[in-house]
């Protein structure tokens, strides 16, 4: 029987850094760009439908849509 090897995920970005304009740090989660734009405010400089933001604009994000995720949990109930 043939082992298999573990590959590595080959991402069609290259960038490791946050979208947002002016900042450098290092990736932390990926967010629809609409969103980040419209709801959060963030200057984001990215082509395609999502953006990633560092730690520091992805709390920014997560406080800009509490109000809308809050809102949709209370609808399944």
């Amino acid at each position: 029987m043939g082992s298999y090897m573990k590959r590595e995920r080959k991402s069609k970005r290259k960038k490791k850094t946050c979208d947002v304009r002016g900042c450098d740090e290092k990736k932390k989660k990926s967010v629809p760009i609409g969103k980040a734009k419209n709801k959060a405010d963030l200057d984001v400089d990215a082509d395609g439908t999502s953006a990633y933001l560092c730690k520091k604009h992805w709390k920014e994000f997560k406080k800009a849509t509490k109000k809308e995720r809050e809102m949709r949990r209370l609808s399944w109930d």
